[in-house]
């Protein structure tokens, strides 16, 4: 089927599916992402990731160290602090790995993580990573300004350097409106909880509803495979975040992440980081 009640064409969005799932299955893969997440993330204290044993890993087979830590959902009825530090921490190892080697962690849910003694998490699944062009980390970034800016112009260029086709400016408005949804923690400067306060039930619902119903009046869209993984794990990081209950300043985290961006030196890193873990360029 190519397309979801004429309003979604899930061509690439099934061509993007099936290679992460084919992904999935290769540890010796697997075993790269790890080596390169933990260069990626090596100046972080309060974020650990475990290294692969090369001699006992297969395609069949990963072996890795082990890290100590208890699992994430009992920090849930933690104190606030504690819970803040440990959000700080999976805030920071999704989006420190993607601002500044256009990499993502394609299935951050609480799963994968557990909490360290000193309050900081491992990171400990590797089987969906999404790696991206230094170009599409600009668009996120462009994005992220435009709505800040309020420049639609800017959105556009944003949003045709994700790989949309046909971005007009009615399209612009509608994806805007999702857009602000998911990138509101970061635009607005105050200590919050990510979802403000909306019940978990509803938070985005709302949303969804009224950017599917505009894409179906414009006659539909087809999402480029940048887009699938890149929005269902941020969506996921959110969640993961209201699980936890944390309230910051994700703007401020936001902003540090993304301070000093440069395109050429997310390419830069990509060529020497890629190169070393044995991952291949996007």
């Amino acid at each position: 089927q190519r397309s979801l009640d004429r309003t979604i064409d899930t061509r690439e969005i099934a061509e993007e599916i099936e290679a992460r799932l084919k992904e999935e299955l290769d540890y010796l893969r697997e075993a790269t992402h790890m080596r390169l997440y933990r260069s990626m993330l090596a100046d972080c204290a309060d974020i650990a990731v475990p290294e692969p044993l090369a001699k006992l890993t297969t395609m069949r087979l990963l072996t890795m160290t082990w890290l100590e830590g208890k699992p994430i959902l009992d920090a849930v009825d933690a104190p606030l602090s504690a819970r803040n530090r440990v959000a700080a921490a999976l805030f920071r190892a999704w989006w420190r790995p993607f601002a500044r080697y256009g990499t993502i962690h394609g299935d951050p849910h609480l799963g994968n993580y557990t909490v360290r003694k000193n309050g900081g998490i491992n990171l400990l699944d590797f089987g969906c990573i999404r790696t991206f062009s230094a170009s599409f980390v600009g668009g996120v970034i462009d994005l992220y300004h435009a709505l800040q800016r309020k420049d639609d112009a800017l959105a556009a260029t944003a949003y045709r350097r994700w790989g949309f086709r046909s971005v007009t400016p009615e399209l612009v408005r509608v994806m805007n409106m999702w857009a602000r949804f998911i990138f509101t923690p970061l635009l607005d400067d105050r200590t919050r909880l990510v979802d403000d306060g909306v019940p978990a039930a509803e938070y985005g619902l709302k949303q969804a509803n009224e950017v599917h119903a505009k894409l179906r009046q414009l006659g539909g869209i087809r999402p480029p495979r940048e887009f699938v993984f890149m929005d269902r794990a941020a969506i996921g990081l959110g969640g993961a975040l209201i699980r936890l209950g944390a309230r910051l300043n994700f703007h401020k985290l936001f902003e540090e992440e993304i301070a000093n961006f440069d395109v050429e030196a997310v390419a830069d890193r990509q060529r020497t980081g890629f190169t070393a873990a044995g991952v291949p360029l996007p």
